[in-house]
């Protein structure tokens, strides 16, 4: 029983340190003018393509709205530049302010500073999608105003099905993991931000481009291997309403081996200083 309740205490005093973390950490987003800026931007650039997209299809059948929005260019811009941002002052900034030599000087593990900057800088990141839920409440307000102050149907009105956004938003949050996961493992390699937002721009644009070797070497014996790895595939394919359980075991996995290799450098960093 003694030891059943030590074990208890050390488990509550460990997720209780995470939670301290992962708190201040995400204090870091949402409390500084920074966080409200990339939020702001993100909404705007959402909106932008959202516009055209809805100009595209303003005499189609409304269904797959998200499906045109990812499978936009435009959206890959600035989607793989989101991450950089939000993650490269993670380690970076507490190695340039001279906190980090404290953090890891300070009675507490590698596991839980790697895993509250992750799970903090992966909640800001979803929160940057959470604008886009309001688009169908707005689009069907707008429509049932219409109607009741015309007494007329729209003319090429947009019917949003919770369907068309469920397998977005899906692969959005897995591809979104693994990324986040990336940028934190870059920005620990680095004593520099611009560095670190360098480093994990080129990783995620390589690991984007590597999806596209289909395109311009066509299929080859080891095609599968990359139509799998293809982040463009499978969002089309979720987007569509096509929900495949091989993106969540993919996205999954590397995420914990990025997190895990990210504790590797940063005890490398706590031992050698």
């Amino acid at each position: 029983m003694s030891s059943d309740n030590t074990t208890i205490r050390r488990t509550t005093s460990y997720f209780s340190t995470l939670r301290t973390i992962y708190a201040k950490e995400l204090r870091g987003y949402l409390c500084v003018p920074f966080g409200w800026v990339v939020l702001g931007c993100t909404m705007a650039l959402q909106g932008f393509i959202l516009q055209a997209v809805l100009q595209i299809m303003s005499h189609a059948t409304g269904n797959g709205v998200l499906y045109h929005m990812l499978d936009n260019l435009n959206f890959w811009f600035y989607f793989i530049f989101i991450f950089p941002l939000i993650t490269m002052r993670c380690l970076a900034e507490e190695e340039r302010q001279g906190t980090l030599e404290g953090l890891l000087t300070a009675p507490v593990t590698t596991t839980q500073i790697v895993l509250g900057k992750y799970f903090a800088a992966y909640t800001f990141y979803l929160i940057l999608w959470l604008p886009m839920l309001l688009y169908p409440s707005v689009s069907r307000l707008g429509n049932l105003y219409t109607e009741l102050r015309y007494g007329i149907q729209p003319e090429g009105t947009i019917t949003y099905m919770i369907a068309d956004w469920v397998g977005p938003f899906t692969i959005l949050a897995l591809t979104g993991a693994f990324f986040v996961a990336l940028g934190i493992l870059c920005s620990a390699m680095s004593r520099s931000q611009i560095i670190s937002a360098i480093l994990s721009t080129c990783l995620m644009i390589m690991y984007y481009f590597m999806g596209r070797v289909t395109e311009l070497w066509g299929e080859f014996p080891a095609a599968p291997i990359f139509h799998y790895l293809s982040c463009t595939e499978q969002v089309k394919s979720f987007a569509s309403g096509v929900i495949d359980t091989r993106p969540f075991v993919l996205y999954i996995s590397l995420t914990i081996f990025t997190l895990a290799l990210t504790k590797r450098v940063v005890d490398y960093r706590r031992w050698t200083r």
